[in-house]
């Protein structure tokens, strides 16, 4: 073998040796994932906010807002409890009221009162938005006594007082119950339906409103807040 044929022997094997480096280089950088740069329209602005330039689309707070007014309808914010106590008279013969010729028994009735305000009564036009201050208000009614409860299973019944000549019980017929149930329920709407009732259930009202509707409205724009105000 000459010179000349051991010399390209030397650089053909250096070149195969070159080749084979490459390549097993290749197969190593070729384990990870293949990186590219997309655009898809989307700016990210932080972590949790997004702005599309493309779309256009404005999201008003007020139809947030409303639209979960089948969530809440109605919203009790206070609640307060009374009991009432009434008299029961039964005479032996009617239009005598002599004590030896009378029966009678107490029954108190414990009620629930429960304050309330409307919010399927709001408008767009009850909630109004300042750019400058980031600020959403919205106007809600005033706080209602909306209905008494009376629980049947906590009425207490005295024994009944009797006299000489009215003896056993009392007997009541259904107009009776009715009568009764009247008297009740007007009593404890006079006990609950007091001006200092109404303020802390209008304080209240502010303070749940604002927690019902302040994550709504931040979930749109979380640099706003919620302020709550009466009509």
């Amino acid at each position: 073998m000459t010179n000349r044929q051991k010399r390209l022997n030397i650089t053909a094997a250096a070149l195969a040796v070159l080749i084979l480096a490459v390549v097993v280089w290749g197969c190593v950088r070729g384990a990870g994932p293949v990186r590219m740069q997309v655009s898809d329209g989307i700016d990210e602005i932080d972590l949790n906010t997004i702005f599309l330039p493309s779309s256009g689309v404005e999201v008003r707070f007020s139809d947030v807002i409303l639209s979960r007014q089948n969530e809440t309808r109605r919203l009790i914010v206070s609640t307060q409890s009374g009991t009432v106590t009434t008299k029961l008279t039964d005479h032996l013969i009617n239009r005598l009221d002599f004590d030896f010729m009378k029966k009678t028994q107490n029954i108190s009735y414990t009620g629930t009162g429960c304050f309330a305000v409307d919010l399927d009564r709001l408008t767009a036009s009850s909630i109004v938005e300042d750019r400058e201050k980031k600020t959403v208000t919205i106007r809600i009614g005033h706080a209602y006594l909306q209905a008494i409860e009376i629980d049947p299973n906590n009425i207490m019944i005295d024994d009944v007082q009797e006299s000489l000549l009215a003896r056993g019980d009392i007997k009541l017929t259904v107009a009776d119950y009715t009568a009764i149930e009247r008297e009740i329920r007007s009593r404890l709407e006079e006990q609950f339906n007091t001006a200092a009732n109404g303020q802390a259930a209008d304080k209240l009202a502010l303070e749940m409103v604002r927690e019902i509707y302040e994550p709504v409205v931040k979930a749109v724009d979380r640099r706003y807040s919620v302020i709550v105000q009466f009509q």
